[in-house]
């Protein structure tokens, strides 16, 4: 059975992934909902309706990652300067790999959703 500091260490080393996928969904979900209404050029102070709600949740995206990030960075210097296992090291380790590409992946896949049109 996992422990609680295992399962959270765990669940911090999948909080990137967790995080871009709730962002692809929130992204292409109201993008495609919106242009299902034909309501996506609809203007909320002054900019399109999909280009907010897109800018709104890859900003979000980006700093609960980046905060994820910074936590597993801490935590690895932490690990390292005491008496840690190989496991916790390797967690460590794989929490900072991942949540930097999940930071990739959120800014790759937002950028194109902002510079393109949203229904065409």
């Amino acid at each position: 059975m996992m422990t609680r500091r295992r399962f959270w260490q765990v669940f911090m080393m999948l909080c990137g992934f967790i995080i871009w996928a709730v962002q692809f969904t929130l992204i292409y979900g109201a993008t495609s909902t919106t242009c299902a209404l034909e309501v996506a050029e609809t203007r909320l102070l002054g900019i399109g309706i999909v280009p907010a709600v897109i800018a709104a949740v890859t900003l979000a995206a980006f700093l609960c990652t980046a905060g994820v990030l910074t936590y597993a960075l801490r935590e690895h210097r932490r690990l390292q300067s005491g008496n840690a296992g190989v496991t916790d090291i390797f967690l460590s380790q794989a929490a900072i790999l991942i949540s930097a590409f999940s930071i990739a992946a959120i800014v790759w896949q937002g950028l194109p959703a902002l510079i393109l049109p949203a229904c065409a």
